[in-house]
């Protein structure tokens, strides 16, 4: 997982429903590489398109996957 990926997951984390854009501001991410980690977050199951439409959460293994990966990143 990249230090990318999982700034997108804690910002989705506990249960935010953000567009790209919110997530994009929360993890003081680029738009593109937020883009592409949303893309590869999908997937893999880690998060999921929400309504209304242009949003994303979380899923129950995309929080599981970042409580044991972020302590690596942090």
């Amino acid at each position: 997982m990249t230090p990318a990926e999982v700034a997108v997951l804690t910002a989705l984390s506990p249960d935010r429903t953000l567009t790209a854009t919110q997530v994009q501001l929360a993890s003081t991410l680029t738009a593109w590489r937020t883009r592409n980690a949303l893309a590869h977050l999908e997937s893999r199951g880690l998060i999921v398109p929400s309504h209304p439409r242009g949003r994303w959460r979380i899923t129950p293994r995309g929080r599981a996957a970042l409580t044991s990966k972020a302590s690596r990143f942090r």
